[in-house]
């Protein structure tokens, strides 16, 4: 992440990192705009059902979806459950929840196909696609500058011993896997359950582990947000809880048995920061201690998932009206009861910025059938999560003091129904010389990756701290980032 601070006077280093604008931690002041969440454009359909006998009719984005740019390949890695009590007969499963993590293919990231790998017998046969057993919510990270034994790590819930806990793993080839001799990474305990997702922040050089936790709030135990973190992969920090509900997130309601819980999160690293996508749990019904259907839950009530935002990945804030990044659909229809869960992280994709997510028709408690879970997909533009708008009125945009990289500034924003310029002004808001926003050519469209130019120059002036003044008329304002002479 960048040297944050928190002192004005002092420019703040940044790199070549895209620069959100989800929060104001690099704005010193702004007028006429607003800040606007958009929530992802879902596909219409479900991109991967629960067609195999071994799939339990329900799969999971508990996991990770990845472009292999060598085999022009989309892999994901997903988990099934096909329950406890089943009368398939797969040696090596317990009879825990009948958890197992599957394996899929894509050309195109809609149309799914699920390989024969021939690791696991089930109801007598290897013709599947079924990578291991007994584990629940993998995360896939793929680590170049590893040894090519370890370039794919996995962290995951184990199911198979009798203490239950987190599990790591590696493999070559991102199919036959060797757990690491450390396992359980982190033992369970009355507090630990079964969510974990992990991003790897590269340049810190540590892996940060968010999962789901116990917690006492308001009289409740509930699901809440924690993080370990590690350096290497094995050696991880105690648990710290970094999201818990506040009273916002019983707001809904006015009855005092029905509150707001989280059910994990996908955190992740983006441009110059992490975000994470929190599925927001509205528990209507705590049946625990009731007989309820077979494989049906106990808590009932709807999901959506919420954006989160830090600069550090400890220290998490959530959009201020709460409002979904992932909406749930209308009735009858497949993602109508919860976005229960999402990939670990996104996929950039040429302009676009997809996620996959978990899909139900019914809410949490629903009976299987007519519950089911399948993956789906959103979509935003290029950094298209929040954006900072102004109308025909205009409005301006100021950053603190920054030392920029030497290159090119580029934008990514719509100003096709009216126009942006940007002003470069001195640490002290002087306006420097020749970088006005009158020699600025202003931008009347709309792309993910404007040039700004000012009159024949479209270099950035080196060597001294400068603040970007954004010019807006009737425009929005993704983000921006420095186009280096290393990246471009």
């Amino acid at each position: 992440m960048s040297s944050q601070n928190t002192d004005q006077n002092e420019a703040l280093s940044i790199g070549a990192e895209t620069q959100l604008f989800v929060d104001d931690a690099i704005v010193s002041a702004k007028r006429g705009v607003v800040r606007t969440l958009h929530p992802g454009k879902k596909l219409e359909q479900p991109v991967l059902l629960p067609d195999r006998p071994w799939e339990g009719g329900r799969v999971y984005i508990y996991g990770t979806v990845h472009y292999d740019a060598d085999a022009k390949q989309f892999r994901m890695w997903y988990l099934t459950r096909i329950g406890r009590g089943h009368q398939h007969r797969a040696p090596g499963l317990r009879e825990r929840q009948g958890d197992m993590i599957l394996y899929a293919t894509s050309a195109d990231g809609i149309h799914w196909e699920k390989p024969e790998l021939g690791l696991h017998e089930f109801d007598g046969s290897r013709a599947n696609n079924i990578l291991i057993f007994d584990k629940h919510s993998p995360t896939v990270i793929v680590d170049e500058a590893a040894d090519p034994s370890e370039r794919y790590k996995m962290a995951a819930w184990d199911w198979s011993r009798d203490q239950f806990g987190y599990w790591v793993a590696h493999s070559a080839d991102g199919l036959v896997w060797n757990e690491y001799d450390v396992n359980p990474i982190l033992m369970n305990s009355t507090e630990t359950l079964e969510a974990i997702t992990v991003a790897h922040d590269r340049r810190a050089g540590e892996y940060f582990a968010f999962h789901r936790r116990w917690g006492d709030i308001g009289g409740f135990d509930r699901r809440l947000i924690a993080v370990c973190t590690s350096r290497n992969f094995l050696d991880w920090s105690e648990p710290e809880l970094i999201i818990v509900t506040d009273e916002q997130d019983d707001a809904w309601t006015q009855d005092p048995e029905q509150r707001g819980e989280f059910y994990g999160m996908s955190g992740f690293v983006y441009g110059d920061q992490f975000l994470g996508f929190l599925p927001v749990f509205n528990v209507y019904r705590d049946m625990r201690g009731q007989e309820v259907g077979a494989e049906q839950s106990p808590w009932d009530g709807p999901i959506e998932a919420q954006l989160a935002h830090s600069r550090d990945g400890r220290s998490w804030e959530r959009f201020a009206d709460r409002s979904p990044i992932i909406p749930r659909g209308g009735p009858g229809s497949f993602d109508a009861g919860c976005i229960l869960c999402s990939a670990d992280r996104p996929i950039v994709h040429g302009d676009e910025v997809w996620h996959y997510y978990t899909s139900i028709n019914t809410m949490h408690g629903g009976p299987m059938p007519p519950k089911t879970a399948t993956i789906a997909r959103a979509s935003w533009r290029l950094d298209g999560f929040v954006s900072l708008d102004a109308g025909h009125f205009g409005g301006t945009v100021e950053t603190v003091p920054l030392q920029l990289p030497s290159g090119q500034l580029v934008v990514n924003a719509d100003a096709s129904q009216g126009s942006l310029s940007v002003e470069l002004l001195s640490h002290e808001g002087e306006t420097v010389p020749g970088y006005s926003s009158h020699d600025c050519t202003a931008i009347d469209s709309d792309s993910v990756q404007h040039v700004i130019r000012w009159k024949d120059n479209q270099r950035l002036p080196a060597d001294q701290p400068l603040r970007l003044r954004f010019h807006l008329d009737t425009a929005q304002l993704y983000s921006f980032r420095v186009k280096t002479a290393e990246n471009e």
